[in-house]
């Protein structure tokens, strides 16, 4: 149970940003509920060293020093019973946010610049998440990818099936559900391997998303660690290719079951009445909005988007900053509506902390 507010404006006494620093922007992966407090209190004081030694070149180490105080202190106030997987903290002048996000990327450093919580989110790409399903004439086997590790979620054969049942048609429908229970929120791709593509048709006719099915083609005949290594590190080599692919079959699913909203003001009417699902922004739009920043007509329009933004996070929803063009015949921006069926709660190992486990 997250206790703290998920958006905080922090103290007004804590030492100020020099004045040649403009702005401290940073995300940091970040999920307690998974690790252990040594581990946490590594990444961020190697977060503070990285800090320190990106301003060293600039600043003076008396300013350098109250920045890393200041951190020190955001640091200790988080929530340290969090399900996020990541924080993004922005520091501009006095103000303070601290936003925890839903998912996990690749640390992010901005300083000295003006910026948007977007441009922060745009460079933090999204770690390689997935499935990967294996469907044999007598097995099937599941795996998921996720914190840069394979874990293998299923196993089940013809065997244990139902004599009311075909054994295939019985482990098909078995391991789609299984499928089907776990990636609830199709925001994961799922690769499948199968040894007849009979396999795959019936599995994607049982399967009631097949648009983010996507069938790979094994290096050898036999599916066993090695294959499924060799596949692991192929499709993490072309996950860019493969993410767009994946946002192109959730805009399809969503237009398929009217639940997506398109075009700036229907989406902001959308944010306003506090809707879920997955914001998609196009990264040209994304600079777009960069550039508003520094134009006073176009400032206040941006920050209330910006504003809207950070609440519809705040709320554990994700956001995708898409390949330039990909939404273009949406003017830029696009949200998925999460249908009720698709809201659920985690249950996975969680841990406990106080806050005077994490004195940085």
């Amino acid at each position: 149970m997250i206790t703290l507010s998920d958006i905080q404006i922090k103290q007004p006494e804590l030492p100020e940003l020099d004045a040649g620093i403009n702005s401290l922007g940073l995300v940091i992966p970040f999920q307690p509920s998974m690790v252990d407090s040594k581990t946490i209190n590594g990444i961020l004081s190697y977060t503070l060293e990285v800090v320190a030694a990106k301003l060293e070149s600039k600043y003076q180490e008396e300013d350098i020093k109250a920045v890393v105080e200041r951190l020190k202190s955001i640091f200790r106030k988080l929530n340290y019973n969090s399900h996020r997987q990541s924080v993004a903290i922005i520091i501009n002048g006095q103000e303070e946010k601290v936003i925890y996000l839903n998912y996990s990327g690749k640390p992010v450093f901005i300083t000295d610049a003006p910026f948007s919580l977007l441009d922060l989110l745009g460079d933090s790409v999204r770690n390689p998440e997935f499935e990967l399903l294996y469907l044999g004439k007598k097995q099937a086997e599941l795996y998921e990818y996720f914190n840069d590790s394979l874990h293998r979620v299923f196993a089940q054969t013809n065997n244990s099936c139902n004599d009311k049942n075909t054994g295939s048609e019985c482990l098909i429908g078995r391991i789609g559900n299984i499928v089907k229970q776990i990636n609830r929120k199709n925001d994961k791709p799922v690769f499948i391997v199968s040894e007849e593509e009979q396999q795959t048709n019936k599995f994607l006719k049982f399967f009631p998303y097949r648009e983010i099915v996507f069938a790979i083609t094994p290096v050898a005949k036999e599916f066993d660690h090695e294959t499924v290594r060799v596949l692991v590190e192929r499709i993490n080599r072309q996950w860019n290719f493969w993410q767009t692919k994946l946002v192109q079959a959730q805009i399809a699913i969503a237009k398929r079951d009217q639940t997506l909203y398109c075009h700036l003001n229907s989406v902001i009417k959308a944010l306003k009445h506090s809707n879920d699902g997955l914001l998609l922004i196009d990264r040209f739009m994304k600079e777009e909005i960069h550039r508003s920043l520094e134009d006073e007509t176009l400032f206040m329009a941006t920050e209330k988007l910006t504003d809207e933004i950070e609440r519809f996070l705040a709320r554990g929803n994700r956001i995708e900053i898409t390949k330039g063009g990909l939404l273009e015949t949406f003017s830029g921006i696009a949200l998925i509506k999460e249908s009720n069926s698709q809201q659920y709660q985690s249950y996975r190992l969680t841990r406990t902390y106080k806050e005077e486990d994490f004195l940085i």
